[in-house]
């Protein structure tokens, strides 16, 4: 088993959110293992949460993981429109954590080079409807879990004016952080074979 962290941090109104996952290999339909991705934390932290507090929120939720025998985990963190600052304040306070900074671009992508990984939202989008449709991807009966489920619901893509795709859940009342840290922790998912897809789809 190994720990993801996706955290997808909130700029000016809106909240930063944590997704903690688990992934394990299980027996799939076709007697082949298979990855399955378990959400064992979500949290949303306050629109306006500083920098060095959403920091040390992480370091609490690494050191929790540590204390229950879990190897240091994977953080992928989307620093869109942010930087490095922010990248060098989580490695102040988790040293040895294995953090990876993610740029989002547009598209269907996902490339990466020594430093940073560019992941296009199409691609994050796709590998969690892929999750979902093959029943891969189980959440936690919780409140932060139902809000999860709520906007995953609500998901849609738009395309503007300008031939650009745009994604979020942009029903009222509806917001995409967890969503994007959900998908920003299972982004390099083992997804199972061709085969299994189609059946699983033609069900």
């Amino acid at each position: 088993m190994g720990v993801l962290i996706g955290l997808a941090i909130g700029q000016g109104r809106r909240s930063t959110a944590i997704a903690v996952i688990e992934d394990e290999l299980r027996p799939g339909p076709d007697g082949r293992r298979e990855y399955h991705y378990t959400a064992r934390h979500l949290e949303r932290l306050p629109a306006g949460t500083s920098y060095p507090a959403v920091a040390q929120r992480l370091g609490e939720i690494v050191e929790a993981l540590a204390a229950v025998g879990r190897k240091w985990p994977h953080i992928y963190l989307d620093v869109t429109g942010m930087g490095d600052p922010v990248v060098r304040m989580i490695k102040q306070v988790i040293p040895r954590s294995r953090l990876r900074p993610v740029f989002f671009t547009h598209g269907d992508r996902r490339t990466e080079d020594d430093d940073f990984i560019y992941l296009g939202k199409s691609y994050l989008v796709s590998q969690l409807k892929i999750l979902l449709q093959t029943a891969r991807l189980h959440l936690p009966r919780t409140p932060e879990a139902k809000t999860l489920a709520a906007d995953l619901l609500a998901y849609e893509v738009e395309v503007t004016e300008d031939a650009n795709d745009r994604y979020g859940a942009f029903k009222v009342g509806r917001h995409d952080d967890l969503i994007t840290a959900l998908g920003l922790a299972v982004h390099k998912c083992r997804q199972p074979s061709l085969r299994h897809l189609v059946r699983q789809w033609n069900q």
